[in-house]
């Protein structure tokens, strides 16, 4: 008897001591359970607003990347227009063509200064574009023919245009380095060399002038035929037409030296008038400035876009 209860004593007493056990376990598992799964969609909560900063402040470096790489470029084309017109001397060239004397102007100076070396003083107008040799003693009354004086007065005139003129003007192959002073913008059209008389009338029975226009016009020639004999290269010199540099022009006493002399038959008067004057007209050299203009064009298209931003 004693055998055989002692195993339902153990069995209820297991009973009862592992039921409530099991019974913990399962809340506790349970509650594990919920507090993981609060736990795990807290985690998704937390990571999905941080993802979507995130995302945002990316976004803003991004553009501001972009920005920046937009500036950059912007900037680095302005600099290159910059440079350009800073070194192709566009400015210069835009204040050229601003002033369609200043060329003209440039050259005259180099003339009278080179006249000034060898001690002949001439008048320039840079107005009119004129260098008016001085007039004394340069052509007796009446005559075409220069005065000694003014056979060695002209001819120094010649030696320095053809010194000067060359780098003005379109010649193949002219080697500017040699010239002091020259400007790609413009160009020689005409030279002119051009007489003058007093107001006396002409009057010579026989003589081969008829009047004053004939003498002015004959002075011309006289001293174009000087400097064209002894100085070659002034006969050779052609504008950008091919036609000759070099020419004449006579204005008998229509163009007095002093416009405000109060009476021009005083000998002092009578003996500036009858001159001689070399007038210089330019004109623009189109292929270069063309080539300027154009390139000029190129480059402001490529920096068009960044005024429409």
């Amino acid at each position: 008897m004693f055998s055989r209860s002692a195993p339902v004593a153990q069995g209820e007493e297991g009973k009862d001591i592992f039921a409530p056990v099991a019974d913990l376990m399962v809340g506790v598992v349970f509650i594990f359970i919920i507090l993981m799964l609060a736990l795990v969609m807290n985690l998704q909560r937390e990571d999905t607003v941080a993802k979507s900063e995130y995302d945002q402040q990316v976004a803003r470096v991004q553009m501001l990347e972009a920005r920046n790489a937009e500036l950059v470029e912007a900037n680095e084309r302005l600099v290159a227009f910059a440079r350009f017109v800073r070194d192709s001397n566009v400015m210069r060239l835009m204040a050229r063509l601003s002033s369609a004397d200043a060329t003209r102007e440039r050259l005259l100076e180099e003339m009278r200064g080179r006249l000034a070396a060898a001690n002949i003083e001439v008048t320039v107008n840079r107005g009119l574009g004129t260098l008016m040799l001085p007039a004394r003693r340069l052509f007796d009354p009446g005559k075409a023919e220069p005065t000694v004086d003014g056979r060695a007065t002209i001819l120094q005139l010649g030696r320095v245009m053809a010194d000067v003129l060359p780098c003005y003007s379109f010649v193949p192959g002219q080697d500017r380095q040699r010239c002091a002073i020259s400007d790609e913008a413009s160009r020689l059209n005409a030279v002119y060399i051009e007489g003058h008389t007093d107001v006396t009338p002409f009057s010579a029975p026989g003589a081969r002038f008829s009047d004053n226009w004939d003498l002015s016009a004959g002075r011309a020639i006289s001293a174009f035929k000087l400097v064209g004999d002894q100085f070659e290269q002034l006969r050779n010199l052609r504008n950008r037409d091919g036609d000759a540099l070099l020419g004449v022009s006579g204005y008998a006493d229509t163009r007095p030296a002093n416009r405000t002399a109060t009476d021009r038959r005083l000998p002092e008067v009578l003996d500036k008038d009858r001159r001689i004057e070399v007038r210089v007209i330019m004109t623009t050299n189109e292929e270069f400035v063309g080539s300027v203009l154009q390139e000029l064009d190129n480059r402001l298209k490529q920096i068009n876009d960044l005024t429409s931003r």
